[in-house]
């Protein structure tokens, strides 16, 4: 990690400790910082922390960081995490012009400057056939065109949106609720790592071995609508996460996107109920997308992709029985998938476990499983 970037973390760090200095108080902050030797001290005045901030710069002139921030830096390093911060020109553009930027993030792989051209996907875990099928129809003609998918990494929707880009050999970034070094859910293992080998990357807010608590995801939906230009909401309930990233993209005055869904569907009622308030454009391809961004997207840019497979697990005798028997749509007990293969149930668990990681099945409560696209 360059000097300059470590630099500029710590000061960000520190004021992010500091109570009741939020995100956007830190914005504020740093749009009136140019750079540390031509600081305007006023600035920390105004918020009352001119005590912290000099004893932070203080820290940087002589190169004494804190032993807390270098264990940080520590892990950072051991586990391959790079740092961007809202100084650094790898910073994502679009992202850093939110009302309530992240001042830092955390982050596995490689930051393009495409994202500025992205589109953020976000759906239901649980889609269907006809949810599946939307999500692979606009995230494949999206690829074709180069224009980089952004999401989530949880299954279903973001699952299937990733996958397909890598495909493809389209840029995607996941936008994770835990720590960079957390991987969640476990089964999206394969994901994680293919996004971070084809050139991508996996980033996060939160410090690297945070939990995925229940809290963060809202703070993350911010993140994807705002990277991105634009969202599509492809199968979402009335409630739950896609609609609170369909609102942050409205607030962030993003482009807002719905596939309709299914009248007697409640896995379409949150897309519907959007486009009936006309809160969202409906879109039924990427032609639809691409369209609204006519003037922002160069069309020396926009090119045609040939499909690139990327390298899937090879499957055993066992696991091929049991992929053979379940079903995209209906959950099968486990109980049934052992009569159905002839397979015992402690064998069919250890298996079924090796194609969650690899994100062919999908894990339901009560021990039933479905298969992923």
């Amino acid at each position: 990690m360059k000097e300059k970037t470590i630099n500029n973390f710590y000061l960000l760090h520190s004021l992010k400790g500091i109570p009741n200095l939020g995100d956007v108080k830190i914005k504020y902050i740093t749009e009136n910082i140019e750079c540390f030797d031509n600081i305007d001290h006023s600035i920390f005045k105004k918020f009352n922390i001119t005590f912290e901030a000099e004893k932070v710069l203080n820290n940087i002139e002589k190169k004494t960081y804190p032993e807390e921030f270098l264990k940080i830096v520590k892990t950072c390093k051991d586990n391959k995490i790079e740092i961007t911060t809202v100084f650094d020109e790898d910073y994502p553009l679009n992202l850093r012009n939110i009302y309530d930027p992240p001042p830092y993030l955390y982050y596995r792989g490689r930051l393009s400057d495409k994202d500025r051209y992205s589109i953020g996907i976000v759906g239901t875990r649980y889609p269907t056939d006809y949810g599946r099928y939307s999500c692979l129809k606009i995230t494949s003609e999206l690829s074709a065109l180069n224009i980089p998918v952004i999401s989530g990494m949880a299954m279903g929707i973001d699952f299937t949106a990733h996958k397909k880009c890598l495909e493809q050999g389209n840029l995607t970034y996941a936008i994770l609720g835990s720590g960079a070094n957390v991987i969640y859910p476990k089964s999206s293992r394969f994901i994680y790592d293919s996004i971070i080998e084809s050139g991508g990357a996996v980033l996060s807010e939160f410090e690297t071995d945070a939990k995925p608590d229940k809290m963060n995801f809202p703070r993350r939906n911010r993140i994807i609508s705002g990277i991105s230009l634009g969202t599509v909401i492809i199968e979402s309930g009335i409630k739950g996460g896609s609609l609170i990233t369909a609102e942050f993209a409205i607030d962030q005055n993003r482009e807002l996107f719905a596939v309709p869904g299914n009248i007697n569907s409640n896995r379409s009622e949150g897309c519907n109920e959007l486009l009936k308030k006309n809160y969202a454009k409906l879109v039924t391809n990427a032609e639809d997308i691409i369209t609204e961004f006519k003037y922002r997207i160069p069309e020396d840019y926009l090119f045609h992709k040939a499909e690139k497979k990327i390298k899937t697990p090879g499957l055993n005798l066992f696991e091929e029985k049991i992929l053979a028997v379940l079903d995209m749509e209906k959950p099968v007990h486990i109980d049934e998938i052992s009569n159905l293969t002839g397979i015992n149930i402690s064998d069919c668990l250890v298996n079924l476990l090796t194609l969650e990681f690899q994100g062919s099945v999908i894990q339901l409560p009560g021990k039933n499983f479905t298969k992923n696209v």
